[in-house]
């Protein structure tokens, strides 16, 4: 019974990896001999289910140009390189605030993290990334003991949907595969593509550029290497087969001697090949290529070249706020994926109450901060604030918990609750006391918001005992050392009203 139970349990909580892969199985190297033909053979391969082909020229594609990796690499840096956030669903809630902190101790301790990221985020250009999750028992419950990426090269859609390709004991693949359980598979697609995935994702888009821009080095290399140098022309007078004979022989010798030797009649030119026009060409192609790369995988292209764009033109701001919303819908969906495929499962086998929290990343650009800043500070100047459910939203958005600060109580607050003014206690007439009735005013104006609620519990309570238990209930999730001073200046202000009543 015991082994039944413990089987039950192992086959909801994945606690064994089964996805092994030995990586001597991966494909050979196909950019090497790539044409156009053979790459749109691995197109219709794909579209038909079979995307081994297709995946083993993405991966050659990113590890042999440095551009394709060095943007990919961007479009990954501006978003898990940042440091992130676990902001609770209610912060006033309990529940909420220990889900998020379980939460947020259970990625510390778990290896691998930034890895496993970075391979969900490979879903920017392939159609989809999988990754395994590992629990082990931990202190009477669950803890997740390993994050382990799932080559592309075992995903299979020949039955029209994703599948994962069984391996051996060795990690060697076989040809039978299963539908992913998401109880044990983070599945992650970084891009708004709705295509089949076995069509091949964003990538697609940038492959004929890639192969075409490869070639093109190539077919410069071979003008440079046939006409780059110069080479000898030599003239003679066609009835004379002797002079052209003495002629070949001094060009063949002289490229052992570096030099001709000729008569003085003999006529000689150097040539040299129309090499900077075919550069400008092949400069031209090939920056056009690596340009709608860019485009594709980071939004922009200032990034990866210096352009000149004018001055005052406001391209590079425009191409930054592309680039930022990238990096925001990265963050938002990637956010989605851990937050709804692992996140929940984690405090469900724990037994942990409260809502799943979010995770933030990083926060907003430096311009867009300063904006919210001011809007906020414009708020504040007209008498409004941002609610408390608008503190979520705000936290999310700044990358950064943020919570409201008491307002500071200071020995004018009693004069600024009381119902009545402060100089009846004492009616002889003194500068203090007019300081007061011109005063009194303007502070009770400056303390209507968040201790409005306190003049009205003054004149309601019938003792001193009761205000302090009103304040206590009204104001439970202030800081302890703040309440007590609101107390302690409301009890003088009860004081002073009860003196005159």
């Amino acid at each position: 019974m015991l082994d039944r139970l413990k089987t039950l349990v192992q086959s909801w909580i994945p606690v064994r990896r089964i996805t092994v892969y030995n990586t001597l199985n991966e494909p050979n190297f196909r950019a090497s001999n790539l044409d156009v033909d053979s790459l749109h053979s691995a197109l219709r391969q794909a579209e038909g289910g079979d995307v081994r082909e297709l995946f083993a020229i993405y991966r050659d594609a990113l590890l042999s140009d440095p551009h394709i990796q060095s943007e990919f690499s961007k479009r990954k840096l501006v978003l898990i390189g940042n440091t992130f956030s676990i902001l609770p669903e209610d912060k006033k809630t309990p529940d909420d605030v220990l889900a998020s902190t379980a939460v947020e101790q259970m990625i510390k301790r778990v290896p691998g993290w930034l890895r496993a990221l970075g391979h969900l985020q490979d879903s920017v250009l392939w159609p989809v990334s999988v990754v395994e999750k590992i629990y082990c028992a931990d202190k009477g419950g669950y803890k997740l003991a390993e994050l382990c990426p799932v080559p592309h090269e075992l995903l299979d859609f020949r039955t029209g949907t994703l599948r994962i390709r069984t391996t051996d004991a060795a990690g060697n693949p076989t040809n039978e595969a299963f539908l992913p359980d998401e109880r044990r598979y983070l599945i992650h697609r970084s891009h708004l593509l709705t295509t089949p995935d076995h069509w091949g994702g964003p990538m697609r888009s940038i492959l004929f550029w890639w192969l075409l821009g490869v070639m093109d080095r190539d077919w410069w290399s071979r003008f440079l290497d046939r006409y780059g140098s110069p080479f000898l022309v030599g003239k003679y007078d066609q009835t004379d087969d002797q002079s052209r004979t003495t002629l070949e022989r001094a060009f063949s010798a002289a490229v052992k001697i570096g030099g001709l030797v000729v008569s003085k009649d003999t006529d000689v030119e150097i040539k040299q090949a129309a090499s900077q026009s075919a550069g400008e060409a092949f400069e031209k192609f090939y920056t056009i290529s690596r340009r709608e790369i860019s485009k594709l995988i980071v939004g922009q292209t200032l990034s990866a070249e210096a352009q000149s764009t004018g001055l005052g033109s406001g391209v590079a701001t425009a191409h930054a706020d592309v680039r930022d919303d990238y990096r925001q819908f990265d963050a938002k969906v990637l956010g989605e994926t851990v937050r709804d495929q692992l996140f929940r499962q984690f405090l469900q086998i724990n037994g942990i109450p409260g809502e799943v929290p979010q995770i933030s990343w990083g926060s907003v650009s430096s311009s867009e901060a300063k904006a919210t800043g001011d809007l906020l500070s414009s708020l504040s100047q007209a008498g409004l604030r941002v609610t408390d459910e608008g503190l979520s939203a705000l936290s999310e958005k700044l990358g950064l918990p943020v919570e409201r600060t008491a307002p500071a109580v200071g020995p004018n607050l009693p004069m600024a609750l009381s119902v009545t003014p402060m100089s009846r206690l004492d009616r002889a007439e003194s500068a203090l006391d007019s300081i007061a009735r011109s005063g009194s005013a303007p502070l009770a104006q400056a303390f209507r918001g968040t201790l409005a609620p306190v003049r009205q519990m003054i004149l309601d309570s019938s003792s001193p005992d009761d205000l302090n238990k009103r304040i206590l209930q009204g104001y439970s999730d202030w800081p302890a050392g703040k309440v007590a001073q609101i107390i302690e200046q409301a009890l003088i202000a009860f004081t002073a009203n009860g003196v005159v009543r």
